[in-house]
């Protein structure tokens, strides 16, 4: 797929969306793009820019979590091991699986106490999960830190269900999931800033014509030579320091 057949394929999914209300499903986006020799990870970074661009997309959490399955772990860092290490030397020891299953039960009968002791006895198996998860966007410490949360929402959201092990661990897994998706989103938007502030400082470059090399467009001709509308290129100008 070249890249002008790669753009119309942009900007008529992003209609579509519009004409739903701003929202997409995943496989919507996977048909419009089918035959275009793009991969899984090229997918996905299409399924992240439309998501910076305030598109809703149905399914990506569960895509998300399938891609962080099949993702590689990655290797502890000797700062994040030597974190790890303490940390899991400060962790309270885990009640038996007899006690856990009465402590499932009194969550279950809205009862407090069980909702911390099960976060108590589920800290290990939070940290465990978030270094199977484990990813160079974010330090180790601040992932476990995200699992404990996604731990105690999931205790104190329990509602009268009784609820097991293998559920509490899901929620965790997805809370994870999620940080991760954002972290990624995030990533995927400074980069695409970084490319929009080189592709103006190129532009201006190649454009100028005298010797202090300032450009001779104004922000409405660049806005129309670059594919990029007046405010993206101001806002870009801004961080650039060359909005005067």
């Amino acid at each position: 797929m070249d890249v002008k057949e790669f753009q119309n394929k942009l900007k008529e999914i992003q209609e579509v969306a519009k004409a739903q209300g701003n929202t997409l499903k995943a496989g919507q986006i996977r048909e419009c793009f089918a035959g275009g020799d793009l991969d899984r990870n090229q997918l996905l970074g299409v399924l992240k820019y439309l998501t910076t661009r305030g598109i809703e997309i149905e399914g990506a959490a569960v895509q998300a979590e399938e891609t962080q399955e099949e993702k590689k772990q990655i290797p502890l860092t000797g700062e994040e091991e030597a974190y790890l290490k303490e940390y899991i030397e400060t962790l309270p020891e885990a009640g038996s699986a007899e006690e856990k299953e009465t402590m499932f039960r009194k969550l279950a009968e809205d009862d407090q106490m069980a909702v911390q002791t099960l976060a108590a006895w589920y800290l290990k198996e939070a940290a465990d999960l978030a270094v199977e998860m484990n990813a160079e966007e974010i330090f180790l410490g601040d992932l476990i830190q995200e699992a404990n949360v996604s731990l105690m929402q999931a205790l104190g959201g329990a509602g009268d269900t009784l609820r097991t092990e293998e559920w509490l661990l899901k929620q965790v897994k997805l809370g994870l999931t999620k940080v991760l998706e954002e972290q990624s989103q995030q990533k995927f938007a400074d980069d695409s800033l970084i490319a929009r502030v080189e592709k103006l400082e190129n532009a201006v470059r190649e454009l100028s014509d005298d010797e202090d090399g300032k450009c001779e467009f104004s922000v409405a001709e660049l806005a129309v030579i670059l594919d990029m509308n007046v405010e993206e290129i101001r806002d870009t100008l801004r961080l650039t320091g060359d909005d005067k």
